[in-house]
């Protein structure tokens, strides 16, 4: 059996799933290497997982006030399809920031929220389970290193507490018409990933969450896919619009990043707090993370390549995207959204 002491000191040991039945959070083994090339930290990351272990809550937050504080996280919080992930390799650089890519623990913990009453009834409760977790993950491989970590995009509901934490958060976002198109790119398994996000968000509470369930029956696939937008979108406005002056957030419109790379990640780095060179974030932009898939690396992929496929699809969706674009222009499910959104990422 794993010594609790070690789980929570080494940052090798990733807190990987909280287990809310048992009061139980479970570690995967996986060294730096292999924590900065997964693009999923779930069940995806089994090839770089080396041993698993287990230990309470109780015994996991005793052991850890033992450890050394490391800095707050920095986050990155997005609408999905909007190059979150490539923008989170390319901030990845050892001995300065280690990227964590969805850890599956986050998801844990926001559908936790969503669903688990005692934690719904006591927010304090929740606020200490998400410090837990996020010092657990923001333990460095290197001294002076920081994290950075880019949650699924139905993880975003720990947005509130990572601020209230004083962790410097990035909301990261793309139009409407680049979303359906992303989803279009993927066919069947897009659209039942669409659906997918309304159930989830439907837990909520808020914005999608108040469409009755027989009109949502009624919407086409693409309606689904803009309605799941439009909440995730609201959601972003409001926190962005109530944060107060001092709060380290900003919002960032995912075409910056393509059109210029490195301007954009020098502002990124400097918004979330990174220490990062100005060196090895213009070698990152001009290196082959920009010129691969963010997700399957294997692959060759580029701006460029996006682009052609990007307008392959609107030539052939366009009278759908048109309709889609009408409707949805109509919609408002609680808060108010312009855009750009506010707290624009100084250039």
């Amino acid at each position: 059996m794993t010594d609790v002491q070690a789980l929570a000191a080494d940052p090798c040991w990733l807190p990987e799933a909280y287990d809310a039945a048992r009061g139980v959070l479970r570690f995967a083994r996986i060294d730096r290497a292999g924590l900065a090339r997964e693009p999923f930290l779930d069940r995806r990351m089994e090839g770089s997982v080396t041993a698993r272990a287990e230990a309470s809550l109780d015994a996991v937050a005793r052991a850890l006030g033992r450890t050394a504080p490391a800095p707050v996280p920095a986050f990155i919080f997005h609408t999905a399809f909007c190059c979150s992930t490539l923008l989170a390799r390319a901030l990845d650089a050892p001995g300065a920031c280690l990227s964590l890519k969805e850890p599956n623990i986050l998801l844990d913990l926001a559908n936790a929220g969503r669903v688990d009453e005692r934690l719904r009834r006591d927010p304090a409760a929740f606020a200490r389970l998400f410090q837990l977790v996020a010092r657990l993950l923001a333990r460095p491989h290197a001294q002076g290193e920081r994290v950075l970590i880019k949650p699924t995009n139905t993880a975003s509901t720990l947005a509130q507490a990572a601020l209230a934490a004083g962790s410097p958060c990035l909301f990261l976002y793309g139009d409407l018409e680049e979303f359906l198109i992303s989803i279009l790119k993927k066919g069947e398994e897009g659209r039942v990933f669409a659906r997918q996000l309304y159930n989830i968000f439907a837990l909520d509470g808020v914005g999608l969450a108040a469409i009755p369930p027989r009109q949502a029956m009624g919407f086409t696939d693409l309606q689904v896919a803009a309605v799941v937008w439009r909440h995730q979108i609201e959601q972003f406005a409001q926190l962005l619009a109530a944060a107060p002056a001092g709060a380290r957030i900003a919002s960032l419109d995912f075409r910056r990043l393509l059109a210029g790379p490195a301007r954009t990640l020098k502002a990124v780095s400097r918004a979330l707090d990174l220490p990062i060179s100005d060196e090895a974030l213009e070698a990152a932009a001009a290196g082959e993370i920009f010129a691969r898939n963010a997700k399957f690396a294997d692959q060759t992929y580029d701006a460029a390549k996006r682009e052609a496929e990007e307008k392959a699809l609107r030539e052939r969706w366009r009278a759908e995207l048109d309709i889609i674009g009408r409707w949805a222009g109509q919609l408002h499910l609680g808060a108010d959204a312009r855009f750009p959104l506010p707290r624009a990422l100084a250039a």
